[in-house]
């Protein structure tokens, strides 16, 4: 007996960060098909950094995103840290955190005002209604605060060039830093009526049962350091993370998809605000968890599509970490440590803002690079993200095409993919 097929294409997501598309295929049966298509053409950086001095590879690995160039810089430069062995002093480690801050800030404020804010007002654009614009003046406020501190931090907004190995080429002063504290004071401020607004936001029940992965660690809520955690319970060493990850091509998409080598497939997992904040949650200050509790957000979050009001949090947090970081600042004697290159090989994971960012180098004795293995986000969200597009239309298959291409969208948007990020090889014809 014949099946009758009911599809959805579309070429090309807007208010996402690069080119990507999806096709759902529902059929009268219940089942049905699922492909998130990324078809930006791969840029190969672990291929041309290859035989590069090491010294290099931060201000290269930047490159590789426009919103998150802090992220890759971070990831690359602890990584040759442990490999050669550089102590780095506690007042670079929390400039480094704060230009961590700046980039959660600016990155955040840009997906949850201009690109995932409008899908809750059936928007768009932000600029497509006047009663959304009170909104979008407040998102464009906290992206233009964190990109004014990465420029202080970094030399510029974008692509800053202050990172690298063994610290910092410059290091601020106290008196560059402290006149952002009322800024950020009065941001932080507004930020925690913006968790009550995210939380207020309609969300269609989509919980299911999902595996977090992100950092963990002792002291605060992990950006540079610590632990990788799954929901499961089991932490792991970062060198041990990636032996727990399998990346894998599909037909369909120029980025590589992963999945946690937890039975004889690859298990999809989810990285990123919603994955940091259930694993971390402890880490936040008292004020921001009251703000949850008032807002009657129960954790953890099972809805992917509330990341909304994970990176709502998390802004919070960002602005709140950075005024405590420089509040207690004091310029160091000299901006970085030196150091002598050896041959050896390290994993490090940082938490950029779309999750867990994962660089593998080796180097010969000249600190040149032998081999390498970059592991953003977006690539390792993917898997799970088709899997949620499946829940989602096998729940709602009766619905209208119109309603289902828009909330399919929807949940995409939510995960905040980078995909320019994420492209990586070409499947061989």
């Amino acid at each position: 007996m014949k099946t009758d097929r009911k599809t959805i294409r579309v070429s090309s997501l807007s208010r996402v960060e690069g080119e990507g598309g999806f096709f759902i295929e529902l059929r009268d049966d219940g089942t049905g098909d699922v492909k998130v298509s990324i078809h930006e053409a791969p840029r190969f950086f672990e291929a041309f950094l290859l035989g590069r001095s090491h010294a290099d590879v931060p201000d290269f690995t930047a490159r590789i995103c426009g919103i998150c160039p802090v992220a890759y810089q971070m990831s690359s430069v602890h990584a040759f840290e442990k490999i050669f062995g550089v102590p780095v002093e506690r007042c670079i480690r929390d400039l480094r955190r704060l230009l961590y801050c700046a980039e959660w800030i600016e990155s955040h404020a840009l997906h949850i005002y201009l690109l995932n804010g409008p899908d809750f007002y059936r928007l768009e654009s932000a600029w497509a209604s006047k009663d959304y614009l009170p909104l979008l003046t407040k998102g464009l406020g906290f992206k233009k605060l964190g990109n004014d501190l990465l420029t202080a931090l970094g030399g510029r907004s974008v692509h800053p060039v202050s990172v690298r190995v063994g610290g910092l080429t410059k290091a601020p002063t106290k008196k560059v830093l402290t006149p952002f504290l009322p800024r950020l004071e009065r941001a932080y401020e507004e930020s925690l009526a913006q968790i009550l607004w995210a939380a207020s936001l309609p969300f269609e029940d989509h919980a299911w049962e999902t595996l977090w992965v992100s950092l963990v660690h002792d002291e605060e809520y992990p950006m540079n350091e610590g632990l990788m955690a799954l929901s499961s319970g089991r932490t792991v060493p970062m060198d041990g993370f990636l032996e727990a990850v399998s990346e894998y091509q599909v037909a369909h998409s120029t980025a590589l998809h992963a999945g946690l080598r937890e039975s004889q497939r690859p298990e999809p997992y989810l990285v990123g605000p919603i994955s940091r904040l259930n694993l971390n949650h402890e880490r936040l200050p008292r004020e921001i968890l009251e703000t949850l509790q008032s807002a009657s957000v129960r954790l953890p979050i099972r809805n992917t599509r509330m990341a909304i009001v994970a990176r709502s949090v998390e802004l919070a947090y960002a602005l709140y970490e950075a005024s405590r970081i420089i509040k207690d600042y004091e310029a160091p004697q000299r901006p970085y440590t030196p150091y002598e290159p050896v041959r050896g090989e390290a994993v490090w994971v940082t938490e950029a803002p779309r999750g867990s960012l994962l660089h593998r180098y080796r180097v010969d004795e000249a600190g040149r690079v032998e081999n390498c293995t970059i592991v953003p986000p977006t690539s390792q969200n993917l898997a799970h993200m088709e899997k949620d597009l499946r829940l989602f239309v096998g729940r709602h298959a009766d619905r209208s095409l119109d309603w289902i291409r828009r909330e399919a969208e929807k949940i995409i948007r939510g995960y905040d993919p980078c995909i320019s990020c994420a492209v990586h090889v070409i499947r061989p014809a």
